[in-house]
């Protein structure tokens, strides 16, 4: 989202420039800032409001995504900490972590907890048994 809003303001800065500033100058400081705001919103993503759950993997399977779960309870920690959401809220949403942490996910067919993540989509996917290879829903 933050991406298109960049590109946008770009243009304007860099039209911007060339009717206020001479010729050589306008093109180069125009350029500059275009860099400079197509940079920053690329290497800094938005992310949607109360993005927690959305951000927090069920049953991680590799460091990246246990990184990932734990980020999203420092998260969870600091919004309860700043008063955002209420005590009920913050121990509901602890205990959801403190489930996939102690109860992991095991294939129906083998029982093994090792899971292979493949994606479908952008956004969608479905997890393969590393031992039996069989899908989960």
């Amino acid at each position: 989202m933050r991406l298109p809003v960049a590109i946008i303001l770009s243009v304007a800065v860099f039209f911007g420039l060339q009717t206020v500033v001479p010729f050589p100058y306008g093109i180069v400081l125009g350029l500059l800032f275009v860099g400079i705001i197509l940079w920053y919103a690329k290497s800094h993503p938005s992310h949607p409001k109360d993005s927690v759950l959305n951000y927090r993997r069920v049953d991680p399977i590799d460091e990246k995504e246990k990184r990932q779960n734990d980020e999203a309870l420092r998260i969870l920690e600091k919004k309860y900490i700043e008063e955002k959401i209420s005590k009920e809220e913050y121990l509901k949403r602890k205990k959801e972590f403190e489930d996939i942490e102690y109860n992991p996910r095991k294939c129906k067919t083998c029982g093994s907890e090792e899971f292979v993540f493949e994606e479908q989509d952008s956004d969608m996917g479905r997890y393969r048994c590393k031992r039996c290879g069989a899908y989960e829903n």
